[in-house]
This record gives structure tokens, C-alpha cells and sequence, in this order.
């Protein structure tokens, strides 16, 4: 749709909205869709690789999900 610029333009006439972004959303943005103060929060496919559900592997899935908590941490300082 237009990632973290599309939402800062939206920001603008729609200040009091907050949005949840999903599509493009990963590990190396992750950061700066959340800094945004109109993003709540994230959400996003990289988190859940198909391979990995398919395969079952869980420890993948679980590393992805702690890398992304860690960078949620960071930013909360």
C-alpha cells in the first residue's frame, strides 16, 4: 500500500488514528513502523514463515518471535 510513508501521510489529516500495519512489515523495519506515534502496533508474515509451520519448526517460529519482542523492548527502553 505504501509502507511507513503511506502512514505518515495519512497521519496527517487523521491525526487521532492509529494504525496496525502488516504487509511489509519485518525484523528490519519493525522499529520504525513502531516509532511512528500513529502505529499501535505490528503485525506481520515473517513472524510465521510457511516453511516453518509446514515443517513444525517451532525453535525457528519462537526465534523470530523473540527477535521481534526484543526489538519491541529496546524501543520501550
Amino acid at each position: 500500500f505504501g509502507g511507513l510513508d503511506a502512514i505518515k501521510a495519512l497521519a496527517a489529516p487523521f491525526a487521532s488514528h492509529r494504525f496496525v500495519p502488516t504487509g511489509g512489515v519485518n525484523a528490519r523495519n519493525l522499529a520504525d513502523f513502531l516509532a511512528c506515534p500513529n502505529v499501535l502496533a505490528c503485525g506481520g508474515t515473517w513472524l510465521v514463515p510457511k516453511d516453518a509451520l509446514a515443517a513444525g519448526d517451532w525453535a525457528a517460529i519462537g526465534k523470530l518471535a523473540a527477535e521481534a519482542a526484543a526489538i519491541v523492548a529496546r524501543l520501550r527502553g
